[in-house]
């Protein structure tokens, strides 16, 4: 039977294989998680970013460079007689006047002759019968995207199989880096135009649009704050931290104070105000503000790092200064009673020299 007289040495450490493993998890986790979150973003950014600005640049590249003719264009002819049949469109597909004055020369050509490098820039074939009836395209370049290309999906307009061509001339890495340079100027604009009053008017009266929408509201105001707090440039001056009596007496909070309270509220207490910063585990950027009296708030002997620390973990990292024993506890208190007694000695001073003056 254990002696209850002794005092009970410090907890042992655990030294279970789960102990080491969960240890190992601890480290490796930030890492790889501020890893993924990052990789998420970009992806995220380059999805519905830069892949949309680099669609709408492919579209303004085929529009200006393509080979898109009418059925009503007359530099095309049908195919004459004794022309053969492509194995796709028979004899549905029309020839430059070039080409047929070359055949009346030498004669129509053969299938292959005709599938030929040189020749089939001189065939075309019709595209987007559903969209866009009488359209045609250079054989060579439905060829090209069709037989050799092969995208996923395939091109079902004149205008997509161009979008296409101009991603195989140009190379996808020369367009992405003209949308991402597009989108950082667009970006760049964007945020002169929004400064401004009538900028600043258009997103108020957006945002508060998105405001009555009752799911979408709760979204947009989440993730607004968040942005707001990764990304603005306007910092929160954390003056130090403090520990106040909140949600009731007895239980007791971190907090940040940024100034001081409003005039009218501290008239209306009768004592000088504080503004405090609360922040929420496990995110602190989802606290509020609230205005304390000066003389129920607690300066603590931490940095800012040290009280985000243990705001996120819950509570788990306490400061080693803040780590509470018995012999601490006692200390604490006795300096805490005799900081207490000299302000209150000095207050009766100061009161009985104001006597005597009388």
């Amino acid at each position: 039977m254990p002696d209850a007289s002794k005092p009970a040495g410090p907890p042992r450490k655990r030294s279970t294989a789960s102990y080491f493993f969960l240890r190992g998890l601890a480290i490796i986790l930030p890492p790889v998680l501020t890893l993924v979150i990052l990789l998420w973003a970009a992806n995220a950014f380059n999805t519905y970013v830069i892949q949309p600005v680099n669609l709408v640049v492919r579209y303004a590249v085929a529009k200006v460079n393509n080979d898109i003719r009418l059925k009503t264009d007359k530099s095309l002819i049908a195919a004459p007689p004794g022309f053969p049949r492509l194995p796709d469109w028979r004899r549905d597909y029309r020839i430059t006047q070039e080409l047929a004055d070359e055949a009346e020369r030498n004669g129509p050509p053969d299938v292959d002759s005709l599938l030929s490098d040189r020749l089939s820039a001189m065939v075309y074939v019709p595209m987007g019968k559903g969209s866009e009836p009488g359209n045609y395209v250079q054989l060579r370049d439905y060829d090209l995207v069709f037989k050799h290309l092969r995208p996923t999906p395939l091109p079902s307009s004149a205008i997509g199989l161009y979008m296409e061509i101009a991603s195989d001339r140009y190379f996808a890495w020369e367009l992405t880096a003209v949308a991402l340079s597009i989108t950082i100027i667009a970006l760049y604009f964007l945020g002169r135009f929004v400064t401004a009053k009538l900028g600043a008017w258009f997103v108020h009266k957006f945002e508060f649009l998105l405001t009555r929408v009752p799911l979408v509201r709760n979204v947009y105001s989440t993730v607004k704050q968040v942005t707001d707090f990764v990304i603005s440039d306007r910092e929160v001056e954390f003056k130090r931290v403090v520990a106040l009596e909140y949600p009731r007496q007895g239980s007791w909070t971190l907090g940040f104070v940024t100034g001081d309270g409003m005039l009218e509220c501290a008239a209306a207490v009768g004592e000088p105000l504080v503004t405090v910063l609360v922040a929420t585990s496990p995110m602190p950027m989802g606290g509020f503000t609230i205005m304390v009296p000066r003389s129920q708030v607690v300066d603590l002997d931490l940095t800012v790092d040290q009280a985000l620390q243990f705001i996120v973990s819950c509570g788990v990292l306490i400061p080693p200064a803040q780590r509470s024993t018995p012999e601490l506890l006692e200390k604490a208190m006795q300096k805490r009673v005799g900081v207490c007694e000299l302000a209150t000695s000095g207050a009766a001073v100061a009161t009985g020299d104001n006597g005597n003056r009388k």
